[in-house]
């Protein structure tokens, strides 16, 4: 049985983190673990997100811009979305995008 995918994402923090300074947060479920970490800047976020993410793989790092929308997605390991020959099918089916 394949490992479950850990999904972390760097977002923006609420209004009251950011006028104490902390501009980014990565947030994500190792586990059992919720992990919530701020950070000052979005590129100190997403290295901190790619270490976690290296150290728990399979895993997904999702980057968020200010207005929320996805700007970019990194993997890591043999994730079940990335195995070859099983992107855009279903179970059983052969072939197709659905």
């Amino acid at each position: 049985m394949a490992a479950k995918l850990t999904v972390y994402h760097v977002s923006p923090s609420g209004e009251r983190a950011a006028a104490a300074g902390v501009k980014w947060q990565v947030e994500g479920r190792e586990g059992r673990r919720l992990l919530h970490e701020p950070h000052r800047t979005q590129k100190d976020a997403i290295d901190a997100a790619r270490q976690h993410a290296k150290s728990h793989e399979p895993a997904q790092v999702i980057v968020h811009a200010r207005d929320g929308h996805v700007r970019t997605a990194y993997t890591y390991g043999d994730s079940p979305a990335t195995r070859p020959g099983e992107r855009g099918r279903r179970a059983g089916e052969r072939g197709g995008l659905f």
